[in-house]
């Protein structure tokens, strides 16, 4: 018996897709479990309710946050309840009062089962959104299970969850009987640890089905969309702020480059005095020992050449930089004091100087990336700027059909002073205060709106359509003007859900041109299928929130079928002249982070794929003309939206019917094109092999002439030919395998898929390939086939095998005694754990690696050629390209 019959059923119309997931859903719950990844604006929550709906069976829901919660409930009322049924019968959102659909958070769950009486709530930063007021105190979970008779629970986004939130969870549904669990995200934890990923897949299943973002613009469920960054210059006093600390480090770096006594009390370490001693508490530390044998070599100060073969840099030893001073600093005045003869008042001179420049915090030096520099730029009030100047473009080019929403952190509520005091700066990022900076540019016509948890705006004209609107949702509001600036301050005598309800009607109505929120009320959850044009003013590099917040932008609406989206992202970058390194700095990198979290289209080619690469921004931002002009381009890129749903279809197309994302390792060539032992070991047999075959031959040769040679010489001459073509064959053939650094490349990345497979760590075995490909000085390597989990588990096993090596449980070293070992790889984490799947990679590599043997690091033998590899691996690799990125390709490619 299904208890939804009659009163549960969708009002509206399956996508492709979801009639896809809907068919295989019996299948997928053969195991009781179904687990269903979709991009923001799928369609996710709907997909959810009919899954519930075809259990039949008394529910519950968690949801991360209050605000989601109340979409569930929203949606399932509009668009499943059919008419004549009452929702208040039927849905609850509150454990103490079940239905037959309750929706909580997990926050609530959490405090169920621990009795909490108190104030739950979503909180931004600093600012509360939404709150509610509970009372578990005599919470009984038998009685509870055995009143609401829950047998279906759906999870949406369980990976957000705290550490004791997830325990609640486990804990709860051990207790719920014949459980059917439904699992639905849009951001599945793939960047988290093994052992986070294990537990996550132990709770919700392995996932049955995935659908990527370009397949639902594919399919006319998300609309064509691009990424824009806009980047603006610190103001005159956040450019003294980087002056002054660059002038102060600078002249630190400067001061203990000369200062003979510093230079003399580095020289003087006992590392340096007594190498051999010293040396495994040296290899201990990496980065510290390499930065004071690179102090020494600048300063030309000789040392043991022990100590250079330990770092098997043959002397090539990178420039000083801020970072490797950090490093020696750090040793010097904190980690490593034993090490130095003892000054203690040169110290303490050197610590006081270091914290009077800025340079030190929390007994942390800091040369290169001062923390409070980096939130100065967060914040940097030239953003304020740019929201204006984005503002300005985008009303010019859509009029009264901009629909525009700006998040941000804060709300900044203590400013609304501010609003129509002219006399008082607006200097900071919030809702209040980029509300009051637009505002102040008296843009003619446009219409604005702030809508968070405790501050809403809106014009004062629109008074009777506000009221019309709350007395529909049977609340009252009551407007309160801002000074003669033609807005006014909302107060609501209901829930915070109503007036989100009715601002976000309001906006779609036109009567709000552009809406002003924070990410906790409006960038999770809240559907607002209207807007098409998105600023980002938020400190987020996540890739749970990037992907949540652009899922706002994204969704198509049926009032405008050709819809596109611009979606603006925020940068306050250094003058060239403070940059310690030649990439853009400020918060740039938080930038780059953020755009790894989605795909999006190419500016250049037809292609899709992650990464802020594609947006080919110049590096060489170096001036305010040069930043104005990158500028100029993103606006007049952002402008002609015709180009963009041309530049989507045209992607799309080259993909064909059929599409995949691949988990794609990028790496410079150079990685492999410096193989050392694998390929030396190629060469050396080789020449062995053809001196051998010299040899047999002069010597059959000899022979020959000697008509007494007994048939003993004879068969040693045929064994030693046998040999000797055994070896042209096999290491002729090894050469010419690993030749070119694409095919060193390939040769690995089968030995690491073959392993993977072996230890049956490959969801999706069948049909799986390594595959490498190049583009100029870059190699891309990623596994075709698979689920998506094996794509990432490949990428990251590729990513550790090329990468630095820190501190994994085995090695892969050079079989025949440490002084001939020159190369080490990292067996992946994964591979690592148990010592027969260490072997089972030694013995997959082997083919590639020649003798390698994997090596246990927690043993003392083990434990020194670890060390050893960690300093090579570190001052060899640390400069290197290697970044994971995905790339969307025609399923059959």
């Amino acid at each position: 018996m299904n208890i939804y019959d009659h009163v549960l059923e969708f009002k509206g119309t399956w996508r492709t897709y979801q009639e896809r997931v809907l068919s295989r859903s019996e299948q997928y719950l053969s195991d009781q479990k179904i687990h269903i990844v979709a991009a923001p604006g799928s369609g996710k929550t709907t997909l959810g309710i009919e899954l519930i709906r075809r259990q039949g069976k008394p529910c519950l829901i968690l949801s991360p946050s209050i605000t989601i919660r109340q979409q569930w409930l929203s949606r399932m009322e509009q668009s499943f309840l059919l008419d004549g049924n009452n929702p208040k019968e039927w849905f609850s959102n509150n454990l103490k009062q079940p239905k037959a659909i309750t929706a909580i958070t997990y926050q609530a769950l959490h405090s169920c089962m621990k009795h909490y009486k108190g104030t739950l709530s979503d909180i931004d930063e600093v600012e509360n959104e939404t709150e509610e007021i509970v009372d578990y105190t005599d919470f009984d979970l038998q009685n509870f299970l055995e009143e609401s008779g829950i047998q279906t629970v759906c999870l949406d986004e369980a990976h957000h969850l705290r550490s004791e939130w997830w325990k609640a969870l486990e804990d709860f549904l051990k207790h719920v009987p014949n459980l059917t669990l439904i699992s639905l995200t849009a951001t599945p934890p793939y960047d988290s640890k093994p052992a986070q990923w294990k537990r996550y897949t132990d709770l919700c299943g392995p996932i049955d089905e995935e659908i990527f973002t370009p397949e639902l613009v594919q399919e006319g469920s998300l609309c064509p969309h691009q990424d824009y960054v806009y980047f603006n210059w610190p103001t005159k006093e956040e450019e003294q702020a980087i002056h002054n600390f660059t002038k102060e480090a600078n002249e630190i770096i400067d001061f203990l480059k000369s200062d003979k006594e510093f230079i003399q009390m580095i020289a003087s370490h006992r590392g340096i005095l007594s190498p051999m001693e010293y040396s495994e508490k040296f290899l201990d530390n990496p980065k510290y020992f390499s930065s004071i044998l690179i102090f020494l070599h600048e300063n030309k100060i000789p040392f043991s050449p022990y100590l250079t073969e330990l770092t098997g840099t043959k002397g090539n030893f990178p420039k000083l930089s801020g970072k490797w001073l950090e490093a020696l600093l750090q040793g010097f005045l904190y980690d490593d004091i034993d090490g130095f003869p003892s000054d203690p008042v040169y110290r303490e001179q050197l610590i006081a100087k270091l914290k009077s420049a800025g340079c030190l915090r929390r007994n942390k030096v800091v040369l290169t990336k001062n923390e409070e520099i980096t939130k100065l730029l967060t914040s940097s009030k030239g953003k304020l700027h740019s929201i204006n100047d984005i503002v300005h473009a985008e009303y010019t080019s859509m009029g009264n059909d901009l629909r525009l929403l700006v998040l941000c952190d804060f709300i900044k509520k203590e400013l609304l002073h501010t609003i129509g005091n002219l006399e008082k700066p607006v200097q900071e990022i919030g809702a209040v205060p980029i509300f009051e900076n637009i505002r102040r540019e008296q843009i003619d016509g446009l219409r604005l709106g702030v809508l968070s948890g405790s501050v809403v705006i809106l014009p004062s004209d629109i008074q009777e359509e506000l009221y019309t609107l709350a007395h529909s949702y049977f609340c009252e509001c009551e407007m309160t003007p801002l000074k003669d600036t033609g807005y006014s301050k909302i107060t609501v005598h209901g829930t915070n859900h109503h007036i989100v309800s009715i601002v976000t009607e309001l906006f779609s109505r036109g009567y709000i041109h552009l809406l002003i929120g924070t990410k906790s009320l409006l960038g999770e959850g809240w559907d607002s299928p209207c807007i098409n044009s998105l600023i980002l003013a938020t400190y987020v590099g996540s890739f749970m929130l990037s992907n949540q917040m652009r899922g706002r932008a994204i969704r198509v609406s049926q009032s405008t079928p050709d819809k596109t989206s611009n979606i603006w992202h925020l940068a306050c970058i250094f003058p060239r002249k403070y940059r310690q390194e030649q990439e853009l700095a400020g918060d740039y990198e938080t930038l780059t982070r953020r755009f790894n979290a989605f795909l999006g289209v190419s500016y250049t080619e037809d292609v899709i794929e992650n990464g802020i690469e594609r947006l080919h921004i110049d590096s060489k931002l170096n001036t305010k003309k040069e930043i104005e002009k990158c500028n100029e381009k993103m606006i007049k890129r952002a402008t002609d939206r015709d180009s963009l749903q041309k530049s989507w279809k045209k992607s799309l197309k080259v993909i064909s019917d059929k599409m995949s994302v691949e988990e794609m390792v990028e790496m410079d060539n150079t990685m492999a094109n410096d193989p050392g032992y694998l390929f030396f070991n190629a060469v050396v047999w080789e020449i062995i092999s053809l001196l051998t075959n010299i040899i047999s031959l002069t010597a059959e040769f000899s022979i020959r002439r000697t008509p007494s040679a007994d048939t003993t010489g004879t068969i040693f001459i045929s064994i030693l030919f046998l040999l000797s073509v055994f070896g042209i064959g096999k290491y002729g053939y090894r050469i010419f395998s690993m030749w070119s650094p694409q095919k060193r490349m390939q040769k690995a990345a089968n030995g690491i898929l073959n392993a993977l497979i072996q230890t049956n760590h490959i969801e999706e075995p069948l049909h799986c390939r390594a595959v490498v490909e190049q583009k100029e000085i870059l190699a891309f390597t990623y596994l075709k086939g698979g689920t998506t989990r094996d794509k990432t588990l490949f990428a990251e096993c590729v990513a550790e095998f090329w990468g630095v090596i820190d501190n994994p449980r085995y090695i892969l070293a050079l079989h025949g005694g440490k002084k001939r070992t020159s190369e080490y790889y990292c067996i992946p984490e994964i591979l690592g754990k148990k010592k027969e799947d260490a072997l089972i990679f030694a013995k997959c590599m082997k083919q590639l690696l020649g003798p390698y043997e994997a090596i246990y690091t927690r043993t003392p033998e083990g434990r020194k050629l670890l060390l050893k590899a960690r300093t090579r691996s570190f001052v060899n690799k640390n400069d290197r390209i290697l970044t994971n990125k995905k790339k969307v390709k025609n399923e059959f490619e």
